[in-house]
């Protein structure tokens, strides 16, 4: 407390003492019961009554702290509507942070990785001009020349054969004997009806010639004559008759001998001695023998649509076999089959190929190469510049602000470590390397490393050096 107050309290301390030792005697002299006293007592009573006191100066209160005002001001605010509605704000400002914060951060992190992707280094190099030929390599199967299987003509059985796989025939060998024998009976008895209407027409003629006599002398009539000469017509209609079923089955019978349609190989047998053969080629029926001529071979290639209109008749190709290493057999392209098969999508080209010393071999697989014009200007990128996405293909290309632009290419054909590229792309733009999956449409990088720039010569470079020190000493 200050002296001020001190002072005051102590005033009116005093002054209540004395107000309390004057009723003091006054009640002490009423005990006593004199009147003097009593009319004393009164005397001082009504002076007490009618004596004034000053009243004290005001105390000032003391000053209130601004922690303990807001104490206060926060204690009422407590008691009243105001607090709840604080507290609801309070609330919903809480939930509402609870949910910019994760947006923020996730803002922050985007930030923070594009600004990661526009310091990412990158390789670049210039697309390669692809040669003006391509080479269009496809599989390929290789035929004789001239194939075809042997099958039977009549039913028996195999009386003998005389040739093997792999051996040489010439046109017109015999190659195996059938043993028919229903076949030799028939060709015995229609010989023998021939023989028997040949006999009855030569009857029939001797007696049309002597009714052609006596019709002369008028010994027979016109209508017995011409019942001669029917009956000569009827017996030569019989001849005819039979000599054209002796002749069927004597056609049968020349079938039991398989002779070899054309010079070539033997390239397959399917009989032995007592081997049931039966006619035809139908559907489990197997051929006796195959045979083909594979001085000049047959190659069949399937070559894909988008290549149709480059292979021309006339163009050559590369024929070659893992057999022989090395060695390049030439070919060329006689025949295509003018339509595209519909499940493949393929051309059916044909190739002929030389093959004297019978080298390339019935069914033998065989890889055939084109040398193809091109149509348009192609260019060559390494296989890791190219992304393949669910849209297409693309290339990522750098401009010379540095930014990164996708490209969508069409690709071409896979050579390895370099994949053609037809569509798409110019000679002058800049590809990146390796493109991480960081980058994007627009994003800024900073190219480390240009490997379209030719290498430094170091070999000239010391050269220069030499002669430089040279003409300075």
């Amino acid at each position: 407390m200050s002296n001020k107050e001190l002072k005051v309290g102590s005033k009116i301390k005093t002054i209540k003492n004395g107000i309390w030792a004057r009723l003091h005697r006054i009640l002490e002299r009423n005990k006593s019961g004199n009147t003097r006293g009593g009319m004393n007592s009164r005397r001082e009573m009504k002076e007490i009554s009618s004596s004034t006191i000053s009243p004290p100066p005001p105390i000032e209160p003391p000053p209130i702290k601004p922690k303990e005002k807001f104490k206060q001001i926060l204690k009422k605010i407590k008691k009243g509507p105001a607090f709840i509605a604080l507290s609801f704000g309070a609330i919903l400002l809480a939930l509402l942070l609870i949910g910019l914060i994760p947006r923020i951060h996730n803002q922050l992190v985007l930030k923070r990785f594009v600004a990661i992707a526009n310091e990412i280094p990158v390789s670049v190099i210039k697309p390669k001009l692809a040669p003006p030929v391509t080479d269009l390599r496809l599989p390929g199967t290789a035929r004789g020349y001239f194939e075809t299987p042997i099958w039977a003509r009549v039913n028996g059985y195999i009386k003998n054969w005389w040739v093997d796989i792999g051996d040489e025939v010439k046109e017109g060998q015999l190659m195996a004997v059938i043993d028919a024998p229903d076949i030799d009976r028939q060709v015995v008895e229609m010989e023998g009806v021939l023989k028997s209407a040949e006999a009855n027409l030569e009857i029939a003629r001797i007696s049309l010639d002597r009714w052609k006599e006596l019709i002369k002398t008028r010994a027979v009539s016109q209508q017995q004559l011409d019942e001669r000469q029917a009956a000569y017509d009827a017996a030569l209609a019989r001849v005819n008759a039979s000599r054209g079923q002796y002749e069927h089955w004597k056609e049968l019978q020349n079938f039991e001998k398989i002779y070899a349609p054309f010079s070539g190989i033997v390239t397959a047998r399917n009989i032995d001695i007592g081997t049931l053969v039966s006619l035809g080629s139908d559907k489990g029926v197997r051929e006796l023998y195959r045979i083909s001529v594979t001085d000049v071979m047959r190659v069949y290639v399937a070559v894909p649509q988008n290549y149709a209109p480059q292979i021309q008749l006339g163009t050559w190709a590369d024929i070659t076999a893992s057999e022989f290493p090395g060695k390049i057999f030439k070919g060329l392209v006689v025949r295509t089959a003018k339509a595209v098969d519909p499940l493949s999508r393929t051309l059916l080209t044909e190739v002929d190929v030389g093959n004297p010393k019978g080298e390339i071999i019935v069914n033998m697989y065989v890889d055939v190469t084109f040398h193809l014009p091109r149509n348009q200007e192609t260019f060559l990128v390494p296989v890791n510049a190219v992304i393949d996405r669910a849209d297409g293909n693309y290339v990522l290309t750098v401009d010379e602000n540095n930014i990164v632009h996708y490209n969508k290419v069409e690709l071409g054909k896979d050579l390895g470590q370099y994949i053609e590229i037809p569509f798409g792309l110019s000679k002058d733009q800049k590809i990146v390397l390796n493109p991480p999956e960081i980058l994007e449409e627009g994003s800024k990088v900073v190219v480390v490393a240009d490997l379209s720039q030719p290498k430094p010569d170091k070999k000239r470079e010391k050269q220069l050096l030499q002669k430089g020190k040279l003409a300075h000493e």
